[in-house]
């Protein structure tokens, strides 16, 4: 979907034709007369161009669903939400949050009412009338799956987009197909054959479906296989958090491919393709503010983070433990992942540091601690690795062995963690139980003490 804002790039250098404004207007649900205005006002009516004045953080929703005629038509098996965050100087910072379908959360249905079950069936939910708004409306979904985002998250989804296979795949098609460089090889002998809702006559059965590593070009079918697989056992590729990186990986060659030269004559084969296929509360100027805050980001700096049962997320261990494969949050009170995206936009003056960073475990725990945390850091673009278990501490310190220069680190780190940077030392505060000793002048540690822990239980339990 970020490719559509390249359609911004053919407005504005007045290469549209009547083709393209229709396109735009089937699109947006505006009519051709005010795609038209929206095209002579410009984006200056958007509220994504007053974010921009005012630096403020802006999040899109993104909701993947099959479709009429696929089994849970509106169940959202793909959610990702992008924060983008203007700067005063150069493109902004933006972050890709994928979140995984099995996500056992509240779903808020409005009113003060809430339901549970998986976070892809919030936006079905809607769709079929158990929101407050009215099931006839296209925002029905977004109104209630927004919403628990919200609460799971702790921010704001500005706009959504929800897309459907058919989608999908004829943006891809619409371009000629994508070149997506593969990063590991993998089978999957369980992807669906046909669809299956318990109709007579319906393909049910499996089919095997197989990538090799390396560049590969896809069409819209091939990209939609990539994107969907989820029950491969080789290098990890059958894992939510693996499927999120291929959909974020087809997504960026989609933006790349619609924003060359070839890419932009085929934008109303892209509009017109998509059609009833994408819903979303997006009008043309705001396209075009999109486009004009977005054009200049380098793919290589956009942040990819997952949320799994790698960090803030667990299995519930079916089906000894409960009825279904369900993953819960670790803390139930979503505080924590509402904590971590409050900081995931490092300042600038840190990232130019590129200082090391060590964490080590000293919660007494046992529960992988300073590896989790060492990932969740690198997410941010921080250079961190994982410096094991040390000695039991209560609280967390952060220490600065980089005789100042990595300074600026160390005082974010610190911010982050809610401490204060412990002085300079010539030797680790603490002696390892099991880790070699952090070298002499070795950037900032790390020591996450049982404070930082509280979050993470031994044995949550079942239905947290």
């Amino acid at each position: 979907m970020i490719a559509l804002i390249a359609a911004a790039v053919v407005l504005i250098v007045g290469t549209f034709t009547l083709r393209t404004v229709f396109g735009l207007a089937h699109l947006t649900g505006e009519s051709p007369i005010a795609v038209i205005g929206d095209l002579i006002g410009g984006k200056g009516g958007s509220s994504i161009s007053q974010a921009k004045t005012d630096l403020r953080r802006i999040n899109f929703a993104f909701y993947g669903y099959g479709g009429p005629g696929h089994d849970g038509a509106y169940l959202t098996d793909s959610i990702m939400v992008v924060s983008v965050l203007p700067r005063a100087s150069g493109p902004p910072a933006v972050a890709e949050i994928s979140i995984p379908r099995d996500w056992y959360v509240p779903i808020e249905l409005g009113n003060g009412k809430t339901t549970a079950g998986r976070i892809n069936e919030a936006y079905a939910d809607g769709v079929s009338g158990g929101g407050t708004v009215a099931a006839s409306n296209p925002a029905a979904g977004s109104a209630v799956a927004d919403a628990t985002l919200e609460r799971l998250l702790g921010i704001h989804i500005d706009h959504w987009i929800g897309v459907d296979f058919r989608a999908f795949k004829a943006a891809v098609d619409a371009v000629g197909g994508v070149d997506v460089n593969v990063p590991n090889t993998f089978t999957d002998y369980q992807y669906p054959a046909g669809e299956c809702n318990g109709q007579p006559g319906e393909n049910c059965k499996y089919t095997t479906v197989h990538f090799n590593a390396g560049p590969q070009h896809l069409d819209g079918t091939r990209a939609l296989v990539f994107s969907r697989s989820r029950h491969s056992n080789d290098n990890g590729e059958g894992s939510d958090f693996a499927r999120s990186r291929r959909q974020q990986l087809v997504v960026a060659a989609l933006k790349q491919k619609v924003v060359s030269i070839g890419g932009l004559g085929s934008l109303p084969d892209l509009l017109n393709g998509l059609g009833d296929n994408v819903v979303a509360d997006l009008h043309v100027n705001d396209l075009e503010a999109l486009y004009s805050l977005l054009k200049d980001v380098d793919t290589r700096s956009i942040l990819h983070i997952s949320f799994d049962d790698t960090n803030f997320l667990y299995e519930c261990g079916y089906p000894a433990n409960c009825g279904a494969a369900y993953l819960y949050a670790h803390d139930r009170s979503y505080g924590e992942i509402a904590h971590y995206l409050q900081y995931v936009f490092v300042d600038q003056s840190v990232l130019s540091q590129g200082g090391a960073v060590t964490v080590e475990d000293a919660s007494g725990r046992g529960l992988g601690a300073s590896g989790r945390w060492a990932k969740l850091l690198n997410f941010l673009s921080l250079k961190a690795t994982d410096g094991g278990v040390v000695r039991r501490l209560a609280t967390t310190e952060v220490l600065d062995q980089s005789g100042g220069k990595d300074a600026a680190t160390a005082t974010w780190l610190a911010k982050f963690f809610g401490v204060t940077v412990t002085k300079p030392l010539a030797a680790p505060a603490t002696p390892r139980a099991s880790a070699p000793a952090t070298p002499a002048g070795g950037g900032v540690v790390v020591i996450l003490g049982q404070d930082a822990e509280h979050a993470f239980l031994d044995n949550p339990g079942v239905g947290n």
